[in-house]
């Protein structure tokens, strides 16, 4: 009985480890299924990101959204909702190719 225990907790722990490590992942993809056309070449309102290859949705509300798009560089935009149109509430840069812009940023996407 004491050796089907031990494997059994093993897994069970690993399982949980491994839910915690992809749960923004997993958050993330569902949101860009679900909200994501709405966000779809927003990035050009910045006038100087150019198309992005893909983007993620990492939070969202029916008046706020936070969106991870990436290029040549990767950008959170945090988006802002006024009179039924997306707009530009902040930029930030979190990484860049030419490492001007370094930083961690979870999920992590590149």
């Amino acid at each position: 009985m004491k050796t089907i225990k031990k494997p059994i907790i093993i897994l069970t722990i690993v399982f949980l480890l491994l839910l915690i490590i992809f749960s923004p992942y997993i958050k993330a993809e569902y949101l860009t299924l679900k909200y994501g056309k709405q966000f779809e070449g927003l990035e050009e309102q910045t006038n100087m990101l150019s198309n992005s290859r893909y983007y993620k949705v990492l939070s969202y509300s029916k008046s706020k959204a936070k969106v991870f798009y990436v290029s040549d560089t990767g950008d959170v935009i945090t988006f802002i909702k006024a009179k039924d149109v997306w707009e530009i509430e902040e930029w930030k840069t979190v990484w860049s190719k030419s490492g001007s812009a370094d930083s961690f940023y979870w999920p992590y996407y590149r």
